[in-house]
């Protein structure tokens, strides 16, 4: 067994010679990255080390093991992981809050830290941020919607002006009276089109494309009306034929729409392209309905320039209630509200995503898994842990790992659920209490680490990132400064990871979106 007390870590000679006076406790360190591998131990360290010092002696020991050139130049800093929580205590410490001794071999293993991002720029909007998207495929930029009806691309290179808006108010909702704020939107798995969702209760698919001399150009493809009341969240991923939609309303209704991605709205199909389309769907893979017969996907009408297509499944997260006066079906009540659905990812890629696997949640307090393949079975059904679900609403969810959703409520915590089970008590265990000052609104995995996540709360303006090896501390929390023209609005309502997980960007009622630069986030992680 190894005594460390001779190294040139942060402690300085005379803490060296301290050392020998001071209690020690034996470790052993391990890692899964291979290029920073040591011999496991045991090493004696003294109890008053905090992670710095580990980090310290593990670069040590690596400029030892190999020549400089193969272990990469300068100090690595790294983070250890004990009993699935990130040290963040002195030894002594944690020996202490588990009631351990330092008779006790602690197991670390060790994993490149994950630095804070910096502020990098604010893009400034006319109204609240609803939701922001950053999978556009070709390059980088953030999509976002806003509770003014419009859509909007910013490039990273220009936050003065956005590159491309457009308005998704159509004049039928302004005759109407209705509200014609944006909630939700998301680019489709190809880059080609923007769905999106509003208060009016529609859901819209948007076409749009860049020439080749940089001009942005987008057209309504399709309306789809399928909910009576304010759409809360949609989801986009590939399916068998073309894109697939998904939207959730305050009804309670999940909508699940299969576009076949006709080439434009309006422009006139020849016989024989309609034929060889008919060919197509029969012999693609078709969805289900509850009766087991195949559901045909709409198409968009030809005849006029933006069609509507009807949805392929209506499936209820909450029963359909019946108004007790006027008799009305599937009116809306404040536990029918639906406040997040996703696709499941895959996790081939970081974006990939299964059109025929899907979760919702909302006020009713329930997280619903449900297969589209079979008619929109639900598979399972799980709640946070309380005497009423409904006391405790889901406001937020993101899918972390092949077996991990991680859901926001409205009583400031976040939950970890383990989507294996199909019983209530599918709760991985892991809940973070008082994560936020207010509900947790707002939740974005990170598209290449599995243990990270961020999270925000409409009712402060901090975006807070978290590693689930360490879930009784934030990894760190971010904030942009004050605005004057903000008039005391602040809060958090969208979040989304740049493609490759090194940007973080936030928008919500300060109207802008704030984006966060990083470096090696995610990167080489265990």
């Amino acid at each position: 067994m190894s005594a460390i007390t001779d190294f040139d870590g942060p402690s300085s000679a005379a803490a060296s010679a301290a050392a020998s006076t001071e209690q020690t406790v034996p470790i052993t360190l391990t890692t899964s990255l291979t290029q920073y591998a040591i011999p496991s131990g045991p090493y004696m360290v003294p109890v008053s080390w905090r992670r710095t010092h580990l980090s310290t002696l593990v670069n040590k020991l690596v400029s030892s093991s190999f020549d400089s050139e193969s272990s990469g130049g300068g100090a690595v800093p790294f983070d250890f992981i004990i009993d699935s929580s990130l040290l963040r205590t002195t030894l002594g410490e944690y020996l202490e809050a588990g009631g351990l001794t330092n008779e006790s071999t602690l197991s670390i293993e060790y994993v490149r830290s994950t630095l804070p991002p910096t502020r990098l720029a604010a893009f400034e909007h006319d109204d609240w941020v609803s939701s922001v998207d950053c999978t556009y495929a070709p390059t980088n930029i953030y999509m976002t919607s806003s509770y003014d009806g419009s859509i909007r691309l910013f490039s990273p290179t220009n936050p003065t002006e956005a590159i491309h808006t457009f308005s998704t108010i159509n004049k039928a909702t302004v005759q109407t009276g209705k509200n014609a704020s944006l909630t939700s939107a998301a680019w489709t798995p190809n880059s080609e089109a923007i769905v999106t969702g509003g208060m009016d209760g529609r859901v819209q698919l948007w076409s749009v494309s860049q020439s080749e001399d940089g001009a942005w150009r987008s057209t309504r493809k399709w309306s789809g009306e399928a909910h009576n009341a304010p759409v809360g969240a949609v989801d986009t991923a590939m399916g068998p034929s073309g894109v697939s939609v998904l939207s959730g309303g305050w009804d309670g209704v999940v909508a699940v729409w299969d576009d076949l991605g006709s080439s434009s709205v309006g422009d006139a199909e020849s016989e024989e392209s309609e034929e060889e389309s008919e060919e197509e769907e029969s012999t693609s893979k078709r969805r289900k309905t509850t009766n087991g017969k195949s559901a045909k996907p709409s198409k968009s009408s030809s005849s006029s320039k933006a069609g509507s297509l009807e949805p392929t499944l209506i499936l209820y997260h909450t029963p359909p209630a019946t108004h007790a006066i006027t008799g009305s079906k599937n009116v809306f009540t404040p536990a029918s509200r639906i406040t997040s659905l996703l696709f499941e990812r895959t996790f081939t890629s970081p974006t990939a995503k299964d059109s025929n696997r899907a979760w919702s949640a909302g006020y009713n307090g329930q997280l619903k898994g449900w297969d589209l393949s079979s008619g929109g079975s639900v598979h399972t059904s799980l709640s946070l842990p309380s005497s009423t679900a409904e006391s405790r609403p889901i406001l937020s969810l993101t899918h972390l790992a092949p077996n991990a959703i991680v859901a926001g409520s409205v009583d400031r915590a976040i939950h970890m659920f383990d989507t294996r089970t199909s019983t209530s008590a599918g709760t991985l265990g892991v809940s973070i209490n008082n994560a936020h000052k207010g509900p947790v609104d707002v939740l974005a995995s990170h598209p290449l680490d599995r243990h990270l996540f961020a999270s925000g709360s409409g009712l402060e303006s901090v975006v807070k990132v978290w590693d689930t090896r360490s879930s009784k501390k934030a990894l760190f929390s971010l904030s942009s400064p004050a605005d004057a023209n903000a008039k005391g609005e602040k809060g958090i309502l969208a979040l989304d990871w740049s493609k490759d997980g090194q940007e973080l960007v936030a928008g919500g009622k300060d109207k802008r979106i704030t984006v966060f630069r990083g470096h090696g986030i995610g990167v080489s992680q265990s």
